[in-house]
This record gives structure tokens, C-alpha cells and sequence, in this order.
């Protein structure tokens, strides 16, 4: 359950830099400006506890009106049952069978009613009830991890009970009637352990969390944060679809291994790394694929940031039939602080295309736009980094894919985030 902290104060510096650093990783230009997008400059803080990564939290009223937006007092955001791909009363017949065969303390599965599913970055997150109680399963490419049944029932306003973790960051429990979103993060690393988890009938899912939130977890509701206390520690997952692991015999691939440790990566050894590109004087980005996953990370002076998991789905940025891609901000600068404590003048002006190659043709891609040389993309294991001027947002840019002959496989017009 959650117990408020005491005495109420404005949040704290760290949890106000973290909505800075979010919003500069997904804030997107107004629309039809053609104007290159300066991020986080003399704006005030709209969000705290949340993972931004590419969307339109600024913009006109059509950037906002869909899909729909969610609001908790301190930032608005897309429709968390969206971003999380729920489905409610039902569960994929592969899932179910994978969770049956892992139970052992709960009826047969004849008797199971589904709630809802979750999918996201490479979980599929369940919700079951029985008459016991509910309870949770979550399945990987290569593991199954499921809960007891659970009698609890919550009371009163502005109530939050985690039921179930999972070792790879898997998250989900109770809420309260009266909270419309909900945001969590660990107390000891808000900047990069946080979630905003979709809301079902009474229940949060969250598939894509964070690690240990048993060492400390705090919640954000209409702008206030509370302990959250009684977070169990992760139930046993199963490895029940075993797979080899992907290499780290070289170097490259070795320090790709940095970008996942102690990070929310199902199935972290199945990453193989792809591209280890140096796009600025400081920073490298790190990418590696798992089958539709692809994960990424900065590399500034030699210092890996925690890598970042996006599925498929939602690399809609630089999506066509053969390459589907994102933005990622580097070169990011301190933050200068103002006598009202609002920062400015610091975050990223700085982002390259990285994604997935899905068509084996593709031999290059390329970044065209009026009055600027054409810049080519790096490409290697399934995955690309395109360090153009994406930014400037020019209405006639596009990526040409083309394969070993030249010929063009697509032409993709880069998409704002949504």
C-alpha cells in the first residue's frame, strides 16, 4: 500500500532534472513550423517519474487530439493503454498455455478468466482472476514467470499495491478507482528506473518497468509522490524457451554488454550487438537486435548510459516496408538553473535515426533534403544509425532505401512522434 511521505514540498531537483532529460529525449517541433526544434530551452517543467521517448507533449491542438492523452497534474502524455498495447478479456492462447504449464499453486486453467494483456518490449504481461484472487503472468521470448493468486482488495482514495515483479523489471498490481494515471519509479535511480503504467478495471500492468523496486519504489499520483510500501521482492522465472546466447567474443561486443546491465531487458544475453557509431566528438551510439527489438545506447567518454529497449511497433519515426526507426538525442549539455529554479538552456539540439533493417535487400539508406549534401547511414547486423540534421524537420526530407544495385526499394517521409 502507499503511506504518504511527510511534509509535501515542491519535487525534488533530481526528479525535476529527470522530466527535463525526458522531455528532451521526446519532445517533438510544433507542427508545420519547419522550424529546427530547440529542446528544453526556457521551457518550464511538464512532467516527473515518466520515460518521454518520442512524444508529442508539445504541439498544436491536432498533434494532441490522437491518440488519446492522459493528464495527472504534472505533465500530459499519450493513452498509457495505447503505448502499453493492452487488450482487455482476453490473452493469446500461446501465452496461456506457457503460463498453465508453469503454475503450481492455482486451478486448472479451464477456470482462469483473463482481464486483460500487455505487450511491450518484448513481454507479454497477463492478468488472470480466480476465485482465490488475481494473478499475473509474464512471458519472454525465453522465460515464463507467474504469481500466486491474491486475495487483496484496496480501500479508500489514492491507494497503490504492487503484486508482482519479475527479475527482468516486470511490474503490475492494484490502484484505487479514483487515479486516472500513475507513475513509478525507484527511489535510488528515478532518472532512469521509472514507469507510467496502463490502468485496466482496478489494476496497473506494466510490462516494460523497472529492477528492485522492492529496494524502494515511490508512485506519482495528481502530483504528489508517495512511498509505495510491501513491494515483493521478483518472483522465479522459468526458463522454459531456451535459447544460446548471443556473442561477446569481441571488444565492440563486449562493452555492447555494458548497455544492458542492471537494466529492464527481457531476455538481455539474446542481444546480439549490431553498429558502434561515433556520431559526435563525445558520444557513440551502441545498437543491438533481438529478433523485433531493438536496443540502443549512448556512449559518452567512454561512460555507456543505460541501454533503451523499443519494439517494433513502435519505431514509427522511420517506418516503411524495409527499415522502421527512432530518434536518438546525444550531445546533451548541463542544465543552467534560474533564481525560480526552472532550467533552461541545456538538453540535446543533437539526434540521429537508429533502427531496425527489416528487408535483407537493403544495401543503403540514405538521408536527402533541400540545400544540404545527402548523408549516408551506417548499417551492420540488422540494425542502422542515420546522424543527419534530422531535426530541421524540412517538408521535402526524405530516407531513400536503395539496395546493392541502387535501386530504390522505398522512399520514407520522416514522421513526428505521437
Amino acid at each position: 500500500m502507499i503511506d504518504q511521505m511527510p511534509d509535501h514540498r515542491p519535487l525534488p531537483d533530481d526528479v525535476r532534472m529527470r522530466a527535463r532529460q525526458r522531455l528532451s529525449e521526446g519532445m517533438s517541433p510544433a507542427a508545420r513550423t519547419g522550424r529546427p526544434l530547440l529542446i528544453a530551452a526556457g521551457v518550464s517543467v511538464l512532467a516527473a517519474g515518466a520515460v518521454f521517448a518520442s512524444q508529442a507533449l508539445l504541439g498544436s491542438p491536432a498533434d494532441v487530439a490522437a491518440p488519446p492523452m492522459q493528464h495527472n497534474g504534472e505533465f500530459v502524455g499519450k493513452d498509457r493503454k495505447i503505448v502499453n498495447h493492452v487488450e482487455t478479456g482476453k490473452v493469446a492462447p500461446g501465452a496461456l498455455a506457457r503460463c498453465a504449464a508453469a503454475a503450481k499453486e492455482h486451478p486448472p486453467a479451464a477456470e482462469w478468466t483473463p482481464l486483460a494483456t500487455s505487450n511491450k518490449n518484448g513481454t507479454v504481461l497477463s492478468a488472470f482472476r480466480v476465485p482465490a484472487g488475481v494473478f499475473f503472468c509474464a512471458n519472454t521470448a525465453t522465460t515464463t514467470t507467474i504469481s500466486v493468486p491474491d486475495p487483496a482488495v484496496l480501500e479508500g482514495r489514492r491507494q497503490v499495491e504492487i503484486l508482482f515483479t519479475t527479475p527482468s523489471g516486470t511490474m503490475a498490481g492494484l490502484v484505487s478507482s479514483d487515479i486516472r494515471i500513475l507513475s513509478l519509479s525507484q527511489i535510488a535511480d528515478s532518472a532512469q528506473s521509472n514507469t507510467i503504467p496502463a490502468l485496466v478495471d482496478g489494476l496497473f500492468l506494466a510490462p516494460s518497468g523497472f529492477q528492485k523496486a522492492e529496494n524502494g519504489t515511490k508512485a506519482l499520483v495528481d502530483g504528489e509522490e508517495f512511498a509505495v510500501r510491501g513491494v515483493p521482492k521478483p518472483t522465479a522465472s522459468v526458463v522454459d524457451r531456451p535459447l544460446p546466447p548471443a556473442a561477446r567474443d569481441t571488444p565492440e561486443a563486449a562493452r555492447f554488454g555494458a548497455c544492458l546491465k542492471n537494466r529492464a531487458v527481457p531476455d538481455p544475453d539474446q542481444f546480439a550487438h549490431g553498429l558502434t557509431v561515433k556520431v559526435s566528438a563525445t558520444d557513440t551510439l551502441v545498437t543491438g537486435r533481438f529478433g523485433g527489438l531493438l536496443l540502443y545506447c549512448r556512449d559518452s567518454d567512454n561512460d555507456p548510459t543505460p541501454g533503451t529497449v523499443m519494439d517494433l511497433d513502435d519505431l514509427g519515426e522511420y517506418r516503411g516496408t524495409t527499415i522502421a526507426g527512432m530518434l536518438a538525442y546525444y550531445d546533451f549539455k548541463p542544465y543552467k538553473v534560474n533564481e525560480q529554479g526552472e532550467y533552461y538552456d541545456g538538453g540535446s539540439t543533437s539526434a540521429a535515426a537508429t533502427g531496425l533493417v527489416l528487408d535483407p535487400r537493403v544495401a543503403s539508406i540514405t538521408y536527402t533534403s533541400p540545400g544540404a549534401a545527402d548523408v549516408p547511414a551506417t548499417i551492420g547486423n540488422g540494425t542502422f544509425v542515420l546522424a543527419a540534421k534530422l531535426l530541421d524537420r524540412h517538408p521535402e526530407a526524405r530516407v531513400v532505401v536503395r539496395d546493392a544495385t541502387g535501386k530504390v526499394l522505398e522512399t520514407i517521409t520522416p514522421q513526428n512522434p505521437s
